[in-house]
């Protein structure tokens, strides 16, 4: 392997965890606004629900941060231990770290509109009330 290749993914890592702290701010903005307001029980089932998200982000971003490391320490290690796996090794453990993150990822969408889906009904369930 040339210890360049794992080099040329961190820009792509780069985005990607750009992207995800701005969900991350976006959400923490969304929670505090919620925690502003007065609370049901379904309002505190969503704080709660989006505090999840929020985890699922940060652990997401977390996981994009060390997998960036390893594709430093990847290079490194090949150009100084050109004949060993080692860089080998510690690409594979960033690539599967990246997996992982977006794996995560993906949770966090489907789990969003699933709440987005749950505060829609409660809106409706209310709004026909008051009919």
């Amino acid at each position: 392997m040339d210890w360049y290749i794992p080099i040329t993914i961190i820009p792509g890592i780069g985005m990607l965890i750009l992207s995800t702290t701005n969900q991350m701010m976006a959400l923490s903005g969304e929670i505090e606004r919620l925690l502003l307001m007065k609370h049901n029980d379904f309002q505190h089932h969503i704080i709660w629900l989006k505090i999840g998200q929020l985890k699922r982000l940060t652990s997401s971003s977390t996981l994009f941060y060390t997998s960036a490391a390893s594709f430093v320490l990847s290079a490194i290690f090949e150009v100084i231990f050109p004949l060993q796996q080692i860089g080998l090794w510690i690409l594979a453990i960033g690539i599967a770290f990246t997996l992982l993150a977006l794996a995560l990822l993906v949770i966090y969408s489907y789990k969003a509109i699933n709440i987005r889906k749950e505060q829609h009904q409660n809106n409706l369930k209310n709004h026909r009330k008051h009919e």
